[in-house]
């Protein structure tokens, strides 16, 4: 169990966690929480890496069902259950990175833009959203940041510069900017799915790609996209 530092909503349904951690995550990770102890909800719940400082893990997620309300009501000191950090993350390459995100997929995208920015890579960030933009002045602190609301976040991407790209967000996105994608630059996609365990073991993630099938929980969650969108 590990103890809660911080809790709040930061919109009517997006909250911040801030929890300790025993081990230092890497861009792209993710944890399986587990609310509480006992059988309510019965399974963990797979929450991206927002950010990793001095000891503490941050997660941002969305209020959409009984886990997640539940998740909202944590408060500072409560205790939370903690696998992680699972996953292989984000390779950090290129002297250029360009980072697209859509919707909740922002989140693994701000501790990259912090872990490419410490390395010297130029860093810019596009961020898509349907609504009320959240985590804007986050982004804007580390990277050159551009938003779109209500429209297709793809489209203000310049896909021929020379870079390295990463995305996360909507799959239709993603597969989007992999059909966009120009010359010899790699794009780096991070995928979701339901977990189980998170581990690899139950193959509830399993996904069908280019060379066979893969574990999103423990071949990914970040894959090449020649790899993924091979059609």
């Amino acid at each position: 169990m590990a103890v809660i530092y911080e809790n709040r909503m930061i919109t009517p349904e997006i909250g911040v966690m801030v929890v300790e951690a025993e081990k230092e995550s890497r861009p792209g990770q993710f944890y399986m929480l587990r609310l509480e102890q006992g059988q309510d909800p019965f399974l963990p719940r797979p929450l991206s890496v927002f950010d990793y400082e001095n000891g503490k893990v941050s997660f941002c997620y969305r209020v959409l069902g009984r886990g997640t309300e539940l998740l909202s009501k944590l408060r500072a000191g409560d205790e939370i259950g903690l696998i992680g950090p699972l996953g292989n993350g984000f390779p950090l390459e290129g002297e250029k990175a360009v980072l697209i995100g859509g919707g909740l997929g922002i989140v693994p995208l701000y501790y990259l833009a912090k872990a490419l920015k410490e390395r010297g890579s130029q860093v810019e960030v596009f961020l898509g959203y349907s609504g009320e933009p959240f985590l804007k002045e986050e982004f804007e602190s580390v990277a050159k940041t551009n938003i779109n609301i209500g429209g297709y976040v793809t489209d203000d991407v310049d896909f021929s510069k020379q870079a390295t790209f990463y995305t996360c967000g909507p799959e239709p996105m993603m597969r989007v900017a992999a059909k966009k994608m120009q010359g010899e630059n790699p794009l780096w996609v991070s995928l979701e799915s339901r977990m189980a365990c998170g581990l690899g073991a139950c193959l509830g993630c399993s996904r069908k790609m280019k060379h066979g099938n893969r574990r999103i929980c423990k071949d990914g969650p970040v894959f090449d996209a020649r790899e993924v969108y091979y059609e």
